[in-house]
């Protein structure tokens, strides 16, 4: 049963997430402000319903600390979710793209991290020169080439084993 502490104007809310692997309890707990305009009985069902919720997330492993910053998450999805859940390429392509954006935001903590933050982001990533997608353009003329190698179109691709 989660327990409830009063603190000057906020509530604070414990509950056990079960035990370590040396038989401690595990605590985890958040802090719950009533709204002004609440009268006390509201305040009290509120607690209540907060009380109940956020012991629910316990219980299901469905909590996670707020104060964990974007870069620990990630590699803790990686871990735990994704090398059993997705196949090696994608999980590949992740990680990949994970550089990028744990350079962007992976210092921020998931409790602080805002809309504003990823649309800096995505307005960072349409910037000129920051495109790191691995489209490429040919400079090359091939035509010209093949006219100075004396080759033929179809020798070319003959030779390259395509079509």
């Amino acid at each position: 049963m989660a327990t409830v502490q009063k603190r000057n104007n906020s509530y604070k809310i414990t509950a056990s997430c079960g035990y370590d692997i040396n038989g401690r309890q595990i605590r985890k707990s958040i802090t719950w402000t009533p709204d002004q305009n609440m009268t006390q009985r509201q305040i009290e069902k509120e607690l209540e319903r907060q009380k109940v919720l956020f012991e629910d997330r316990c219980h299901s492993g469905r909590y996670l600390d707020g104060k964990i910053r974007f870069a620990d998450f990630s590699e803790r999805w990686l871990n735990e979710y994704a090398q059993k859940q997705l196949k090696p390429k994608t999980i590949e392509r992740y990680i990949e793209l994970l550089k990028r954006i744990n350079l962007a935001i992976g210092h921020i903590t998931l409790e602080k991290l805002q809309p504003i933050h990823l649309l800096r982001f995505y307005d960072n990533l349409s910037e000129e020169g920051m495109r790191n997608d691995g489209s490429y353009i040919a400079t090359m003329d091939i035509k010209a080439l093949l006219k100075k190698k004396h080759i033929t179109m179809q020798k070319f691709s003959e030779k390259a084993s395509i079509g």
